[in-house]
């Protein structure tokens, strides 16, 4: 199915909190958005428009919106999860903090296997990888950064988020803020891809 209207998109990391999951899904219906990404859900609903990893930790949405194409064609792993949307793929992720560096290079290569597996459809990768780097705004780049960074640059993604010295925290905690959460696409898709 063509895509011929925009599609909105709503990334965001819920920390597992059921009032969190209630805004998003009532943002989602409020703001016509048509995919949600989802890291750190509350809980998944066993649905046809919602999908998840393996565990659990990171899942796609499809509203019910004007124009929303249909989910389909769902590949699974751990800490990301794809889903065919007509013409294009989307891949949401979430990485612990809490995972070695060993385990987010075996994760990278995982996810890696999942975006190059989704060509020649363009693919638009969202979700929260905890590593910083000051290619998508964060202060500072940290060695999940440089991770993160090879991991797209052997993909052939672009980022979309907006590197600047002012950039918008994705992160907000008590001991402090970041930009954490980031959006690639790969570059037939990149043009098109607005606001990220």
């Amino acid at each position: 199915m063509p895509i011929t209207a925009p599609l909105s998109f709503l990334q965001a990391n819920i920390n597992h909190c059921a009032c969190a999951q209630d805004l998003l899904l009532q943002s989602m219906a409020q703001w016509s958005i048509n995919i949600a990404v989802v890291a750190e859900p509350y809980f998944v609903w066993p649905r046809k428009d919602w999908v998840a990893d393996l565990n659990g930790s990171v899942a796609i949405i499809s509203s019910a919106a004007a124009g929303t194409p249909t989910l389909e064609g769902v590949r699974r792993g751990q800490g990301c999860v794809a889903a065919r949307f007509g013409e294009f793929v989307v891949v949401g992720v979430y990485f612990s903090p809490n995972r070695s560096l060993a385990e987010l290079h075996n994760s990278l290569a995982e996810l890696r296997a999942v975006v190059v597996g989704s060509y020649p459809l363009p693919v638009l990768v969202l979700g929260d990888f905890n590593a910083k780097n000051l290619a998508w705004g964060s202060r500072r780049t940290d060695v999940r950064g440089r991770m993160v960074e090879d991991w797209a640059l052997e993909t052939g993604l672009v980022v979309l988020n907006r590197g600047s010295v002012v950039s918008v925290p994705t992160c907000v905690r008590m001991r402090g803020e970041s930009v954490v959460d980031i959006s690639f696409a790969s570059p037939a898709l990149s043009p098109r891809a607005i606001g990220a």
